[in-house]
């Protein structure tokens, strides 16, 4: 069943030059005061924080400072907050559901805060048989993955949904050496069986059909 999106609310956003997806993975050094009460709060009230692309610079006078992130972004919940140093966290967050950023606006301490409208969870989608050599590609990218231990841990949540469109997709639109642009087109789109057939054109245009990871 999809979820459906519920009435707009505001959520503390954390501005990153990357995408994060649902199911998705972000290791994150925190030591800035403004994130670190952040986190702690999410943590203390079970709540989550935005992911969203920085898309033009934050400092630009030209034009509003919503114009600088993505109009897309993915809520993200903390799994693991390990002090390392007093003042230095790592912390790991998964991508659980997308949402639209109506606005923003930054606090005195410098921290972000969207009103933003959560977006439907992928329906589940089974992969057409003219697109399983997507998910032989992500089987290749997942075995180099965990045979090199090139990122540590799964760089994503179990478990695997390899016969699920949505679930193929995002895990190749954050894999493949793709711009930020096409990352956030594909977070964008709201089909996940659409979203998949851009990402085997980015492959075929591209040329990433051999892509090695190293």
């Amino acid at each position: 069943m999809t979820n459906l999106p519920t009435s707009s609310r505001k959520i503390p956003l954390f501005p990153l030059g990357t995408v994060l997806f649902p199911d998705g993975v972000i290791a994150l050094k925190i030591f800035e005061v403004r994130y670190l009460d952040m986190m702690k709060q999410c943590l203390r009230d079970k709540t989550e924080f935005g992911v969203i692309s920085i898309i033009n610079d934050l400092n630009s006078d030209d034009e509003s400072p919503s114009a600088a992130f993505s109009n897309i972004g993915t809520l993200a919940q903390i799994e693991d907050f390990d002090p390392v140093q007093p003042a230095l966290y790592i912390t790991k967050s998964f991508g659980t559901q997308r949402f639209k950023l109506i606005s923003s606006a930054q606090e005195s301490n410098g921290l972000w805060i969207g009103e933003i409208e959560p977006l439907a969870n992928d329906p589940v989608t089974p992969i057409p048989e003219e697109h399983q050599k997507a998910v032989e590609l992500l089987d290749e990218i997942i075995s180099v993955i965990q045979s090199e231990d090139l990122l540590g841990e799964a760089p994503f949540k179990k478990p695997f949904k390899v016969n699920d469109c949505g679930w193929v997709s995002n895990r190749l639109a954050e894999l493949l050496p793709i711009s930020l642009a096409q990352k956030n087109h594909l977070l964008a789109q709201t089909n996940p069986r659409i979203r998949l057939d851009l990402i085997l054109e980015i492959i075929e245009d591209d040329g990433l059909r051999n892509i090695k990871m190293h």
